[in-house]
């Protein structure tokens, strides 16, 4: 039986949901956008995959470091 790392699993479900939630808000936020300006314009809605891009980084290093402290810990044990 293969061993599932719950914390893994549960950090690239939360990336798989930003990546999502930035497919359907980004397309929203630039009609809104043009709709409030008036005319076409590029602004700061056409940075939110970017945003997002950081979030998943963020995550990801929060999650690397957990687990480096989680080995550091067990060698230390040793």
């Amino acid at each position: 039986m293969k061993k599932i790392n719950k914390k893994k699993l549960i950090v690239r479900i939360l990336e798989l949901l930003v990546i999502i939630v930035t497919i359907i808000l980004t397309p929203i936020a630039i009609k809104y956008a043009t709709m409030t300006r008036g005319y076409d314009a590029v602004g700061g809605e056409y940075l939110l995959p970017i945003l997002a891009i950081i979030i998943i980084l963020i995550i990801e290093t929060i999650y690397e470091e957990s687990e480096d402290k989680k080995n550091n810990k067990k060698s230390k044990n040793k």
